[in-house]
């Protein structure tokens, strides 16, 4: 095939990306040049879908879950059914590294991320293989007369289903370019708030650092510490009093028993003594009436 026939003889392809966007924009691209387009979300999905059908050409996404594209591609051009399939390296990755490791592992080219209809059509003409796929004859390249009304019919349906495939694919861009929007908007406001409260939050912070620095809160707490320590002080001095008087009373308490003992102790005595005494008077009395008695004889 000649470069400048390739894009003629592309007539389907496959795009492989988990990315939903990035399928509608490059399905987009493609349906406005007349190519039929399938589409999967993995490289094992990709593998699956080439065991039943080939297109023309294979975009091919590198950074997927599960098997990557670089070595699906290895895996499709070492397939005997699928190695004559171009496969184009459709990623975000770029430059002269990255095109000869891509060329190595089999790919046939690299559509970078975001593609645009220029580096599509620049890609595809690049291709210096036959499609996998190629006719004969390209029926649209046939007289208008020489064309069945049957044959004519598929091809309106066909310019009809890409039509629509086309006008479907870019309200669902723009739904997802819109969503994409709202959600910037939403985090950009969302981050506008964060900061903004971040920044309340720091000036609070600052606030009650300020209120509760050491000397001022003694300042502003001195009035009411004072009243307090007072109150304290008052209360302590109190209970102190309380417990002296308490002690006093015992002490009198006890004394005042000590005393009573005492003088319960010395009436006693005193009795016993005018006791004694008494005796003694009655004795020395006897004594002198008897020596009284004695003399008179």
């Amino acid at each position: 095939m000649h470069n400048n026939n390739t894009a003629m003889l592309i007539k389907s392809a496959l795009i492989v990306d988990d990315s939903k966007s990035a399928r509608l924009v490059l399905q987009r691209l493609l349906a406005r040049i007349q190519v039929n387009v399938d589409t999967v979300e993995s490289a094992e999905a990709a593998l699956a879908f080439l065991e039943h059908r080939q297109p023309d050409i294979i975009f091919m996404d590198h950074m997927m879950p599960g098997m990557d594209g670089l070595e699906a591609t290895q895996m499709i051009r070492a397939n005997p059914k699928t190695s004559a399939i171009p496969t184009i390296m459709y990623t975000s990755k770029d430059g002269e590294d990255y095109f000869r490791i891509a060329l190595q592992k089999g790919a046939n080219g690299v559509l970078c991320k975001p593609a645009d209809q220029e580096a599509v059509m620049a890609v595809i003409r690049s291709l210096d293989k036959p499609a996998a796929n190629d006719a004969s004859k390209d029926v649209t390249t046939l007289p208008t007369a020489a064309i069945p009304l049957v044959e004519i019919d598929r091809l309106v349906q066909k310019h009809l289903r890409s039509a629509l495939t086309e006008a479907k694919g870019e309200i669902t861009a723009g739904i997802d370019t819109t969503a994409s929007q709202l959600q910037q908007h939403q985090r950009h406001q969302l981050e506008v708030m964060r900061r903004q409260l971040q920044q309340q939050v720091g000036e609070v912070q600052k606030e009650l650092d300020a209120e509760f620095e050491s000397e001022r809160l003694f300042n502003r707490t001195k009035t009411a510490n004072q009243k307090l320590a007072a109150a304290v002080a008052d209360r302590m001095v109190k209970r102190a009093t309380d417990e002296v008087t308490s002690k006093l009373q015992v002490q009198k308490m006890a004394f005042d028993s000590a005393l009573e003992d005492h003088r319960r102790a010395t009436a006693r005595m005193v009795r016993s003594t005018a006791l004694r005494a008494a005796i003694a008077g009655a004795s020395i009395g006897v004594l002198a009436a008897v020596l009284a008695a004695s003399v008179i004889r």
